[in-house]
């Protein structure tokens, strides 16, 4: 059947302006979720691209599923199957090929659509998304797949294929080179409670950044970033610029939780919670910070080989915190302590030799561009959050609350693992579990609801904001009208103006316009009522 694409309808609201929308919104903005729509394969296998089984499987002829004919099959199904595990309790396929730039131009149609009902906000709504799409890359994205495989001991092997046959662009291309052994895993100790490692390439990101400011804003904006970028702690001795252009290489957080000691942060609720160590790695970014780190007075600097290490002169408030700064070639290390510096540049008793790493590893690859990693005791004292608070106001108990329900609860490590490869984006993970729980959310985050949400969120927005510019007009006229009494009173005069009023030597210095009203045009005198216009065409009046 082919699609409608004509067809639409005409939803009216918002002060009865239609808006139009296309029925073929859903379905496409569903595959631009990426995953919506994912559910449609429940099996399919592959045997010379006719019949077969799950990549690596031994399956028998008895297992093999017919894919359709080679005429009738989606072009990128079998790039992106090989990736997949087959049999499991979510096996999904979606081509995008095309899509993407489709969804574009409908978002901006619809869009356009309701810049009409919010003219007030017209200009932030219109803007030629398909260009926005082209900068960050994801025209490129032809098709995505997912699997997951339970392995009977409540856990799953989780898999997500972006399929990017082409050249990449805009943040796709930021994510670094090909897969490598994991450069930053002999930092963390083996008893590392958190271990995250990325490969970025933060001048890509800054020039899709730089791109997307271009078409939104225009040529002007961008060059104000970059100008900005540039003055930037330029008193500190810091190019942020620099440290911009620089940051190319891994990143790596090291994190460990003490099992039983607490500390409590120097907030005004005096807010609990489990101490801990870590140590932040960042390549590229260490020469650009030198110079700033030798001129901070609180910082004592000595060198060990060749190392540079800055440490803090006095002792901090929070326990067991006393951070410390190394520069180690281009590399920038930051760490709680000198303590855990020294557990983390340690040459045994590495996270790569803890069993329990070694036992997730097994179930993704060994090398990539990213890795997790989280222990089963990280949520354990994570946990500890709601009792070590019970002093917390309402709300904010609240909040802890839907924090602790969303938890993993696990004897065992978590882990995943993303990979560059050839033609495309391919992340793994050993997780307590399927991704069809998150599937089944992010189908309501696809951008029809959101611009159904933004439509009437904004109206409400712009109500709040009405409502608080009339009250800041009103308190502009009582002190007009506090002003102009104190003036009769002292000249004995019954009329005056705004210049009799307002000035850096009159009863008030300063008057500051709130939505485009002009007090110039009032006449005061004793008991008479105060009326402006404001931009809008509506009235605040102040009665006396």
């Amino acid at each position: 059947m082919s699609e409608p694409s004509a067809s639409r309808i005409r939803i009216g609201f918002l002060r009865g302006v239609h808006l139009r929308y296309l029925w073929t919104v859903n379905t496409r903005l569903a595959c631009g979720a990426m995953l919506v729509a994912m559910l449609v394969c429940a099996g399919c296998g592959k045997k010379d691209e006719a019949t077969g089984s799950a990549p690596g499987s031994t399956s028998s002829k008895s297992d093999a599923i017919a894919l359709v004919k080679q005429e009738e099959r989606s072009r990128h199904f079998m790039a992106v199957h090989k990736h997949l595990e087959v049999g499991g309790t979510l096996y999904g396929y979606a081509d995008v090929d095309g899509d993407v730039m489709k969804i574009a131009r409908e978002i901006e149609l619809f869009m356009a659509g309701l810049a009409e009902a919010q003219p007030a906000n017209a200009k932030a709504l219109k803007q030629d998304y398909p260009a926005l799409v082209t900068a960050l890359g994801l025209d490129g994205i032809k098709a995505v797949g997912v699997s997951s495989v339970p392995d009977g001991t409540g856990f799953f092997r989780n898999r997500m294929y972006v399929h990017i046959p082409g050249e990449r662009r805009g943040v796709v291309a930021g994510l670094g080179g090909p897969p490598a052994p994991f450069a930053r895993l002999n930092l963390a100790p083996a008893d590392a409670d958190f271990f995250a490692e990325t490969e970025v390439d933060v001048p890509v990101v800054y020039s899709t950044i730089l791109q997307i400011v271009d078409i939104t804003a225009g040529k002007e904006a961008s060059g104000k970033i970059e100008q900005a970028l540039k003055d930037a702690g330029r008193n500190a001795a810091i190019s942020v610029l620099s440290i911009v252009q620089g940051w190319k290489g891994h990143m790596a957080f090291v994190m460990r939780l003490d099992p039983q000691e607490n500390i409590t942060l120097p907030t005004p609720q005096q807010f609990k919670m489990p101490a801990f160590s870590f140590l932040i790695s960042i390549d590229g970014i260490a020469p650009s910070v030198r110079d700033a780190l030798t001129q901070l007075p609180f910082f004592a600097v000595r060198k060990e080989g060749a190392l540079e290490i800055f440490e803090f002169r006095q002792q901090l408030p929070m326990k067991g915190i006393q951070p410390v700064v190394v520069i180690d070639g281009s590399t920038l290390l930051i760490a709680s302590s000198p303590q855990f510096l020294g557990e983390c540049r340690a040459t045994t008793d590495r996270l790569s030799g803890n069993p329990e790493f070694q036992t997730a590893l097994t179930h993704v690859p060994s090398e990539g561009n990213g890795l997790v990693y989280l222990s089963p005791k990280f949520f354990k004292r994570l946990a500890d959050l709601e009792s070590l608070n019970p002093q917390l106001p309402a709300e904010s108990a609240r909040a802890i609350g839907m924090f602790m329900r969303q938890l993993p609860q696990t004897d065992r490590p978590l882990i995943s693992v993303r990979s560059n490869l050839p033609d495309g984006l391919l992340i793994e993970s050993y997780w307590n579990r399927s991704m069809k729980q998150d599937l089944a959310g992010l189908a309501v985050y696809n951008p029809v609801t959101v611009g159904l949400l933004a439509a009437m969120a904004i109206p409400a927005f712009n109500k709040v904001r009405e409502t608080s510019q009339q009250k800041a007009v009103l308190n502009n006229l009582r002190q007009l009208s506090g002003a102009a009494d104190q003036f009769f009173m002292e000249t004995g005069k019954t009329s005056a103006t705004y210049d009799d009023l307002v000035g850096p030597t009159k009863y008030i210095s300063e008057l500051t316009q709130i939505a485009g009203e002009d007090y110039r045009g009032l006449q005061f005198r004793p008991g008479a009522t105060l009326t402006v216009r404001l931009a809008s065409g509506k009235e605040v009046t102040l009665e006396r």
